[in-house]
């Protein structure tokens, strides 16, 4: 039991040593009066960078929505792969390709499941050596949820490319 702990921990300082894991995230807030709905979202992510080009990373998040009197709680996991498509200095420019499944549970009713796969362009911009911010605008692929329900916690049901306002995110990321 000694040994496999010794050979976790040494793993744990190698990975943080060659600065190749990241752990950040993304939140967000929206308050429509007229239509009286709240959303928020936060969504924690950590990741691993396999080389100067790739990444592989998880999001695993929590979201509220609430439109009148009805509530909906969705739990968010979505896997990626990173690829870096360009550099210039501190900005890079990214695609994150993978796939999300979320479960909601509408209060005092149905649990419905949504997914989406496709692919999110990104930019980073390193601020330290440490600290990036990065951003994603829009969406490129697919996306559905149980039938009956129209909307899900990525969005409307469909496909397409989808660049709207409220598709961009910002988050911050502590580079280990």
């Amino acid at each position: 039991m000694k040994k496999i702990l010794l050979t976790l921990l040494v793993a744990v300082f190698a990975l943080s040593a060659s600065a190749q894991v990241y752990l950040g995230g993304e939140a967000g807030l929206w308050r429509n009066s007229d239509a009286k709905s709240t959303n928020f979202v936060i969504k924690p992510e950590i990741g691993y960078r396999l080389d100067k080009k790739w990444s592989l990373g998880i999001v695993i998040g929590y979201q509220h929505t609430k439109v009148d009197e009805a509530k909906v709680n969705s739990f968010i996991v979505s896997p990626y792969a990173r690829y870096t498509a360009a550099e210039f200095g501190p900005i890079s420019v990214f695609l994150d390709g993978g796939f999300g499944f979320a479960t909601s549970k509408v209060s005092g009713g149905d649990s419905f499941n949504s997914w989406q796969i496709g692919v999110k362009p990104g930019v980073s911009v390193d601020l330290t050596k440490r600290l990036s911010l990065r951003t994603h605008f829009g969406f490129l692929g697919f996306q559905d949820g149980e039938s009956g329900y129209t909307a899900n916690a990525f969005g409307d049901n469909g496909f397409g490319f989808n660049l709207k306002g409220n598709n961009l995110t910002f988050g911050i990321y502590y580079n280990f």
